[in-house]
């Protein structure tokens, strides 16, 4: 069954409303303007704040909607919802209808995170702001985020910390994934 919802969650997480929503709108293909990202930021520069809104408000729900049907179907472990809701995230960044390319999977990791801990899902919009803010390449920030993330974990979820931290850390190791050339630019900037 896991598996099933695995391939569910790949699918619906390459459904690219960046792309659909650009096209629609402006016959433009969103891979082609702006940043060529197929994400909420870059539809929001280049199509308008409010499709760029509904973009990120979609993506984030790209990463909830197989968890919930997974959960309604029995699935109810965190770490294998959490692996389900991570099939979308990489759908969405590598998506099957665009040639095995995406965006960078930030709104659907989200909805990963809103999903499985909605206590702390403004905490990451709060952190996410402030990373992209001051410098989003900087490894110290990044890790002032995961540690602070950590933290209020262990407030929020005693109970269920050890489930969320193995989650968390599978979210973290799929975000390297598909963020490879990020992660090569914040070695850059450590060693500079």
């Amino acid at each position: 069954m896991v598996i099933f919802f695995m391939l569910l969650g790949y699918l619906f997480g390459s459904i690219s409303f960046a792309y659909l929503f650009t096209y629609f709108l402006t016959g433009k293909d969103i891979r082609n303007i702006g940043t060529k990202n197929p994400g909420a930021a870059n539809v929001a520069r280049c199509v308008g704040k409010k499709w760029g809104i509904i973009v990120w408000i979609a993506d984030t729900m790209k990463g909830i909607f197989p968890m919930v049907l997974a959960k309604n179907y029995g699935i109810t472990n965190p770490i294998l919802l959490t692996l389900i809701g991570c099939s979308a995230i990489l759908g969405h960044c590598y998506s099957i209808f665009l040639k095995f390319k995406g965006g960078k999977g930030a709104a659907t990791s989200g909805g990963v995170i809103l999903y499985l801990m909605p206590k702390l899902f403004i905490l990451v919009i709060i952190l996410w702001f402030l990373v992209q803010k001051i410098n989003p390449r900087s490894p110290k920030l990044f890790l002032f985020s995961i540690l602070t993330f950590f933290l209020f974990l262990g407030i929020l979820y005693t109970k269920h910390f050890v489930e969320l931290f193995f989650s968390t850390l599978i979210l973290i190791i799929v975000g390297a994934i598909v963020n490879k050339d990020i992660i090569e630019e914040m070695k850059r900037e450590r060693a500079s």
